[in-house]
C-alpha cells in the first residue's frame, strides 16, 4: 500500500511538479493501479467543441490499452493518461492542454496523450471533473474512484486544492459519500455524477476521504452546507459503527463516543432543513445501537424534536420509536419519557379534529373526507396511528376525544403506557402482552379507558393473524393468557358502554372484536358475558351500518363455534337483528367468511342452512368457502362448488388450483374416486378456449397425472389436447414422458396412442421419442391396431444418417474407426449428400487413414459445392495427408505437392493462407533438404510477401537475405489479400521458430519471437480500438485517425 501511494504521488506530481525515476517495483505497483482504475472507469459519450466559441460537450471515453506504456517506447518514464485533447471542454483547454498534455502517435496504438512533467496536471483534471457543467452533463468526463481519489492526494501533496472552490469540493465530499453506501438506498444529498459509477468494484468506504475533505474546508474558513454536513455525519456514523462492533461486549471507546458527538452537532443544524428519513434514521439506529442510556437519552430527546417538527414520520422513523419504547423504555429517564409524549401530544394539538361521522344509513356522509371502514378494534387502532403519526384523517367525534391521553395534565406513567400499547400494535412483536399495562391507585380517565381497549384488542388480533389464527387445542396459542387479557379488557369496556360514552360506530367496532376473540378462543363464559355488549349495542341510538352487520356475523360465528351449529340460535339472531330478508344475506355472507379462515366444516353448515332457507350468501363468500374447504382437504365438499354458475373464471380458475395444490400436498393420500369425475369436467369447460397461468404448470400437470390414475385418461388427454394446440411449450417435455408411461403402466394403449398423436402436430421430438415406445408395448400386449395406428413409415434422411454413425462431436473411439469408416465411404460415394455433415465425415475418412476414399468424396462434391467451402474441404484432405507417419521427409513433400497440384488441376481447388501453412508444415519437417540458411531465406520471403513483420518490411526483410529462385518453389497463384494474425501470421510465426531451435539456430528464433511478440502487441491494440470505436459508432473517425487494422487487405508480393 506504501508503495502504491508512493508511485501514486511521484506519477502525478509531486512537490514542485518533478517526477522522479521509478525502480521496478514502483512501475509495477503503478501499472497495476493503472489497470484498476481502467477496470472501474465510468466512461462518457459524446465530441467536444471544435472552437473556443461552441458550447461545451460530453466528454469522450476512455479508451483503454493492453499496457501502461508502449512495447518500444523510449521514454520509460511517461505515464499514458488516455486522455485526448478533444476531451477537454472549451473553458479548460487554453488553460490545460498548453502545460497538460503533447499529442503524438503511437505506432502501437490509437492517439493517446503523454503527460508532461507538471504539478499542474493533477489539479486541472480534478477540476475538470468536479466542474459545474461536467456535474450537470447527461455524459460527464469520468474517471474511475481509485483514480479521482489519487488525483486528490497529489493535488494536495503538491499544495494546490486552493485552486478548488466550495462547490468543487462539496461535489468530492458527496461523490465519494454517495460511493460508500448501497446503491439500492433511497439517498438525499446525493451527486448526479455517483449515478454514472456502476458495478461493485466501484462501491467501497470512502469515509476517510470525506472526513479530510471537511476538515479542509473547516480550516480553509469555507462555510460547511447542509449536504457536507450531512455527508459529515455519515462518515462519522459509520466509523462509531466500526469501532462499536469492534469493541462488543465492552463499553464503547472515547473514539467512538467522540465521532457520535461529532455526527451529533452536524445533525443539529441540518435536521430542521430536511425530512428525509435518512437524514434522521441512520443518526438515530446508530445511538440506539451504542451500548450506554446517555445515548438513549440523546435519541429520545432528538426523535421528540422530530416528532414535533415534522407533519409526517416515515416508516424507519416510526420502526425507531417502537424500538426505543418496547426494547429500552424501562432504562429511560423520566425526563426523556416526557419529551417522547409531550411531542406525541403536540401532534395531536395540530391534528384535524373536526367532527365528522362517517355512515349515515350505510353510506358516508356528503363533506367526509376519508371513507373508512371501522369494522373492528384493528381498523380503529390502525386509524388512530396513521392519524398521530402519518397524515391527519377527519374522525369520529367520539374518537377525536382519545388523545388526551398525551396530555401533560395526566400522569406519566399513564401516559407512557399508552404509548407502549400503540408501540405494540404497530410495531413487529413476536409475542403478546400477558397483561395489559396500566396504573394503579387512580381511577382511569375515559380516553385512557378506550385508548388500552382498543390497542390492547387490536394486538391480541394481531398476534393471533401470526399465528395463522389456529383453532383452540393448538400449542401456538396460548389460550389461558388471551383469556385472561380478554377478560380485563372486557371489564373496562363494559363500564364504557354502560355510559354510552361512545358513538354507535365505535361500539359496535369494539363489540365485533370481542365476538371474534370469543370465536377463536371458544370459551362459553366469555362469549356469555360478551352477549351483554350485544345487547348493549342495540340501545344506542343511529341507523344501522356495515358496522351493525359485521358484529352480529361474529355473534353468529362464536354462537356457533362455542354451542355448536343450530339452526334456530342463527335464525333467532338474524330476527332480533332486522327482519329484512335483503339484509340477512349480507349478515350470513360475512359470518360465512368469518368462519371460513377459523372453523371450515363450520362455516360449510352455515352455508347449508342458509342456503336451505333462500338467504344464500353472494358468490365472494361461497368462493372463499370452497377455498377454505380446499385448504382444509374436504375435496368431496370443495367439487360440489363447481355447480355454482355464479362464479367467475378467474374464481373457477383459482379454485381449482387449491384443488391441485391439496393434491400436491397429499401425495400419499388416496381420495374418492367420485372428486375426479367434476374435476375433468371443469378442466375441460375451462382450458377448451383459455389458456392457463404459467405458474399453475407445476400443480396442473399434476392434476392431469392424477386422473389419468384414477380413470379419468380420456378428459385428461383431451386437456392437454387444448393446452398444447393453444401454446406449444407450455408443457415441459418430461411430462409429456410421464404421462406416456403412466398410460402405458395402466395399459391403456389407445389413449397413448392418441397422445402420441396429439403431439406429432405440436411436439415432433417427444413424439418421436415416444412412438416406438408405444408400438413395442402394443406389439407385446398383441394389440394390432394400436401398433398398426402408431407406425411411422418414413425413410432416414442423410442428415440423420450421419449423424447416428458419426454420433456427438469429437473423434470418434479407435475401436469402432474402421467399420464407421467403411459405412461412410459406401454411403457417400452412392449419395450425392452435400449437406451440414460432409466436413465432419471427410474429417473421419482421413483420421481413419482411408485418403484414397476421402479424395473420391472430396472430387464427387467438390462441383456441387462454393469455392470457398471447396477451400475448407481440401485443407482437410491436405492437413490429414500431412500428418500421416509415412511416408516421411522428401517423399512426403512431393506427395503432398502432387495432390495440391492435382486439386488444383483437375477440381478446381483455390488455394487460401491455410494451405500455404499446410504445405510450409510439411516443408520444415525435411531437415536434410531446409538447413537454416534455406529457412532464412523462406522466411524472408514471405514476409516479401506481404506477411507483417514488426518494424520490418519487404524492401528490408528480417534476415537481409537476397531474393533468390526456388527449384520447388510454391505453386500458389492467386492466393487471397486477406492476412488474419490468428489463423495466418501466428501460426507461421510459430512454425519457423520451432523449426529454428531444431537446428540450433537461436539468433533467428529469437529474432522471429520479437516479431511475434510485436505482432501480438499490435493486433491486441487494434482489437481494442475497433471494439471501442463500434460500440461508440465511429468507425470512420477511427479509420482517419487510427493505425491501420492488421485484419485488413494486404497486398501480396509474388
Amino acid at each position: 500500500m506504501l508503495r502504491w501511494c508512493l508511485s501514486t504521488v511521484r506519477t502525478l506530481g509531486g512537490h514542485d511538479g518533478a517526477t522522479y525515476p521509478r525502480t521496478f517495483r514502483l512501475f509495477s505497483a503503478q501499472t497495476r493501479r493503472t489497470s484498476r482504475a481502467q477496470s472501474a472507469v465510468c466512461k462518457g459519450y459524446g465530441n467536444a467543441a471544435t472552437s473556443a466559441g461552441d458550447p461545451p460537450e460530453p466528454m469522450s471515453p476512455v479508451v483503454p490499452t493492453s499496457s501502461a506504456r508502449s512495447h518500444n517506447a523510449d521514454d520509460d518514464n511517461s505515464e499514458l493518461l488516455a486522455l485526448d485533447h478533444h476531451d477537454i471542454p472549451h473553458m479548460f483547454r487554453q488553460g490545460v492542454s498548453t502545460n497538460l498534455i503533447e499529442c503524438h502517435e503511437s505506432v502501437s496504438g490509437p492517439l493517446t496523450i503523454a503527460r508532461r512533467r507538471t504539478s499542474s496536471s493533477a489539479i486541472d483534471i480534478l477540476r475538470l471533473i468536479l466542474s459545474q457543467d461536467n456535474v450537470i452533463s447527461d455524459r460527464p468526463y469520468l474517471r474511475s474512484p481509485n483514480t479521482i481519489r489519487s488525483l486528490y492526494y497529489s493535488a494536495e501533496s503538491g499544495n494546490q486544492l486552493g485552486k478548488l472552490d466550495s462547490n468543487m469540493l462539496s461535489v468530492l465530499i458527496g461523490l465519494f459519500g454517495s460511493l460508500s453506501i448501497d446503491p439500492q438506498t433511497s439517498l438525499v444529498y446525493t451527486v448526479p455524477l455517483a449515478s454514472h459509477f456502476v458495478g461493485e468494484a466501484a462501491r467501497r468506504s470512502h469515509w476517510a476521504l470525506v472526513l479530510k475533505v471537511g476538515k479542509y474546508k473547516q480550516q480553509t474558513g469555507m462555510t460547511l452546507q447542509d449536504s457536507d454536513r450531512f455527508w459529515l455525519m455519515r462518515a462519522e456514523l459509520a466509523i462509531a459503527k466500526v469501532l462499536n462492533d469492534s469493541a462488543h461486549p465492552e463499553p464503547l471507546s472515547d473514539n467512538a463516543v467522540s465521532a457520535i458527538l461529532r455526527a451529533r452537532t452536524h445533525y443539529h443544524i441540518i435536521r430542521r432543513h430536511s425530512c428525509h428519513p435518512e437524514v434522521h434514521a441512520a443518526y438515530l439506529e446508530t445511538l440506539l445501537d451504542s451500548r450506554g442510556s446517555q445515548f438513549l437519552d440523546l435519541a429520545a430527546g432528538d426523535l421528540s424534536f422530530v416528532l414535533r417538527t415534522h407533519p409526517m414520520c416515515h416508516p424507519r422513523l416510526l420502526d425507531v420509536l417502537y424500538r426505543l419504547v418496547i426494547q429500552h423504555g424501562a432504562v429511560l429517564s423520566a425526563r426523556s419519557q416526557d419529551a417522547i409524549v409531550s411531542a406525541l401530544w403536540t401532534r395531536a394539538c395540530r391534528t384535524d379534529l373536526k367532527p365528522r361521522l362517517f355512515f349515515d344509513n350505510g353510506q358516508p356522509r356528503e363533506g367526509s373526507d376519508n371513507c373508512l371502514v371501522l369494522l373492528d378494534a384493528t381498523a380503529l387502532a390502525r386509524t388512530l396511528s396513521t392519524t398521530l403519526l402519518g397524515s391527519p384523517y377527519h374522525l369520529p367525534t367520539s374518537m377525536n376525544n382519545l388523545f388526551p391521553v398525551f396530555s401533560p395534565a395526566d400522569t406519566l406513567p399513564r401516559r407512557w403506557t399508552a404509548l407502549i400499547l400503540l408501540s405494540l400494535f404497530n410495531a413487529s412483536v413476536t409475542s403478546y402482552p400477558n397483561e395489559v399495562p396500566t396504573s394503579s391507585g387512580r381511577p382511569i380517565p375515559l380516553a385512557a379507558s378506550c385508548w388500552q381497549v382498543i390497542f390492547g384488542l387490536a394486538t391480541v388480533e394481531k398476534v393471533l393473524q401470526q399465528q395463522s389464527l389456529s383453532p383452540l387445542g393448538s400449542s401456538s396459542v396460548p389460550t389461558q393468557s388471551i383469556l385472561e387479557t380478554a377478560h380485563t379488557l372486557y371489564q373496562r369496556w363494559l363500564s364504557v358502554m354502560e355510559a354510552r360514552l361512545v358513538s354507535r360506530e365505535v361500539a359496535c367496532a369494539i363489540s365485533a372484536s370481542f365476538f371474534r376473540l370469543a370465536s377463536v378462543v371458544a370459551d362459553a363464559s366469555f362469549l356469555d358475558a360478551c352477549r351483554v355488549l350485544y345487547d348493549l349495542t342495540s340501545g344506542f341510538e343511529g341507523p344501522k351500518t356495515l358496522v351493525d352487520n359485521t358484529m352480529t356475523a361474529h355473534y353468529i360465528a362464536a354462537t356457533l363455534r362455542v354451542h355448536g351449529v343450530r339452526p334456530d340460535a342463527v335464525f333467532r339472531v338474524l330476527e332480533r337483528f332486522s327482519s329484512d330478508l335483503e339484509q340477512q344475506p349480507q349478515v350470513l355472507a360475512i359470518a360465512v367468511t368469518v368462519l371460513a379462515a377459523i372453523d371450515p366444516p363450520v362455516a360449510r353448515a352455515l352455508y347449508t342452512i342458509a342456503h336451505r332457507t333462500g338467504r344464500e350468501p353472494g358468490p365472494e363468500a361461497t368462493h372463499t368457502l370452497a377455498l377454505s374447504l380446499a385448504r382444509y382437504g374436504a375435496l368431496e365438499q370443495t367439487v360440489g362448488f363447481f355447480n355454482d354458475n355464479r362464479f367467475s373464471l378467474n374464481q373457477r380458475e383459482t379454485l381449482i388450483i387449491a384443488i391441485a395444490r391439496r393434491l400436491w400436498k397429499d401425495k400419499p393420500t388416496r381420495h374418492l374416486s367420485s372428486i375426479f369425475e367434476p374435476v375433468a369436467n371443469e378442466l375441460l369447460a375451462l382450458y377448451r378456449s383459455h389458456h392457463p397461468p404459467g405458474h399453475f404448470r407445476g400443480h396442473l400437470e399434476l392434476l392431469l397425472i392424477v386422473l389419468c390414475q384414477h380413470g379419468k385418461a380420456r378428459q385428461a388427454i383431451r386437456v392437454v389436447s387444448f393446452i398444447a394446440q393453444g401454446s406449444l411449450v407450455y408443457f415441459r417435455p418430461r411430462f409429456y414422458v410421464r404421462l406416456c408411461f403412466v398410460l402405458l403402466r395402466r395399459r391403456q394403449l389407445a389413449i397413448a396412442a392418441r397422445l402420441v398423436a396429439t403431439l406429432t402436430a405440436t411436439n415432433p421430438k417427444v413424439a418421436r421419442l415416444l412412438n416406438p415406445v408405444v408400438q413395442r408395448t402394443a406389439i407385446r400386449a398383441r394389440k394390432s391396431r394400436v401398433s398398426q395406428r402408431t407406425r411411422i413409415h418414413s425413410t432416414s434422411s442423410p442428415n440423420n444418417y450421419l449423424a447416428r454413425v458419426l454420433g456427438p462431436n469429437g473423434s470418434l473411439n479407435k475401436v469402432v474407426r474402421g467399420p464407421v469408416s467403411l459405412r461412410l465411404s459406401s454411403f457417400l460415394r452412392r449419395s450425392t449428400y452435400a449437406g451440414p455433415w460432409l466436413e465432419r465425415a471427410i474429417q473421419e475418412l482421413v483420421n481413419s487413414r482411408r485418403v484414397l476414399a476421402a479424395e473420391h468424396v472430396f472430387a464427387r462434391v467438390s462441383p456441387m459445392v462454393l469455392s470457398k467451402r471447396c477451400t475448407a474441404l481440401g485443407n482437410i484432405l491436405l492437413h490429414g495427408v500431412s500428418w500421416q507417419p509415412l511416408p516421411r521427409n522428401g517423399r512426403r513433400v512431393r506427395k503432398i505437392l502432387a495432390l495440391l497440384d492435382e486439386l488444383i488441376k483437375i477440381h478446381g481447388f483455390q488455394p487460401d493462407r491455410v494451405t500455404v501453412n499446410i504445405v510450409l508444415k510439411v516443408m520444415l519437417s525435411w531437415r536434410s533438404m531446409f538447413d537454416s540458411r534455406p529457412l532464412r531465406a523462406l522466411f524472408d520471403q514471405f514476409v516479401r510477401g506481404g506477411y507483417p513483420a514488426a518494424k520490418y518490411s519487404p524492401q528490408h526483410p528480417p534476415f537481409g537475405t537476397p531474393p533468390m529462385q526456388w527449384s520447388n518453389s510454391l505453386s500458389l497463384s492467386k492466393l487471397p489479400p486477406f492476412i488474419s494474425f490468428e489463423k495466418h501470421s501466428r501460426p507461421l510465426f510459430k512454425m519457423f521458430i520451432k523449426a529454428f531451435y531444431l537446428r540450433n539456430d537461436v539468433e533467428a528464433a529469437r529474432k522471429v519471437v520479437g516479431i511475434l511478440k510485436e505482432e501480438e502487441h499490435r493486433n491486441t491494440v487494434a482489437k481494442e480500438t475497433r471494439q471501442w470505436a463500434r460500440s461508440e459508432g465511429r468507425i470512420k473517425a477511427l479509420r482517419h485517425l487510427g493505425p491501420p487494422s492488421l485484419d485488413t487487405a494486404v497486398p501480396t508480393h509474388h
